[in-house]
């Protein structure tokens, strides 16, 4: 194998990592695939040296201006000459700071993406009206104020009522989490029983999901609104 090309993946095992973990903790709702995963590990590789480089650049400036060391080497990372010379020799010390700060670099992305910073920001500049990559779905079951709610399961006569523990979607079924749920029936709001948690699954598209506002909830006490 080229070892060009050997180099350059020891050198982005960094963005890898981060990549990795930025998958497990951002509500995306398709999967990655192996084409992302290499164009995020190559955008993850970057940001992460890039950091690595602005640490190295302030502790050189603190060398110089605020604790003068005799001799200081260039705080410009070795990992850059492969632009210039497509060559470069591999440095541990540089591979290892960004491997550390790997996971700091996929947090602050994952936060960036959870919490909409860029699809908000965006909106106020009035450059777009997207809210997010996830589906509706995701999206309306991430909302800060979503915690109580309603499933209507129209097909069987059923309403559930809880609090939302978890949720996910594939491809062709929808599932969802709730605890200390209260089943009704759908025609007749009748209660039938509780339970302290229940698993839901159906295809997508069988379910009605409303939110139940905090306030609702306790002036019912429990029971379902007409």
């Amino acid at each position: 194998m080229n070892q060009l090309a050997i180099t350059v993946g020891v050198i982005l095992f960094p963005g890898l990592i981060s990549t990795v973990i930025c998958d497990k903790i951002t509500a995306h709702s398709q999967k990655w695939d192996s084409f992302k995963y290499g164009i995020y590990s190559f955008i993850f590789g970057v940001l992460c040296y890039v950091v690595l480089q602005a640490l190295a650049f302030i502790w050189h400036w603190i060398t110089s201006h605020i604790i003068p060391t005799p001799s200081i080497a260039s705080p410009v990372l070795n990992v850059w000459t492969i632009v210039k010379t497509q060559q470069v020799s591999i440095s541990p010390t540089e591979v290892l700071g960004a491997t550390i700060l790997s996971p700091a670099v996929a947090a602050i992305a994952a936060f960036t993406i959870n919490h909409k910073l860029i699809n908000r920001t965006a909106q106020i500049l009035n450059i777009s009206s997207k809210y997010g990559d996830e589906n509706l779905y995701s999206f309306f079951l991430n909302a800060q104020n979503i915690h109580w709610i309603y499933v209507r399961d129209i097909e069987n006569n059923l309403t559930y009522q809880g609090k939302i523990v978890s949720f996910s979607e594939a491809d062709d079924m929808q599932e969802m989490v709730l605890s200390q749920v209260t089943v009704f029936t759908y025609k007749t709001s009748a209660e039938l029983y509780s339970i302290p948690s229940l698993y839901l699954s159906k295809p997508r598209g069988s379910f009605i999901i409303e939110a139940i506002p905090l306030e609702l909830l306790e002036k019912t006490n429990g029971k379902e609104a007409n």
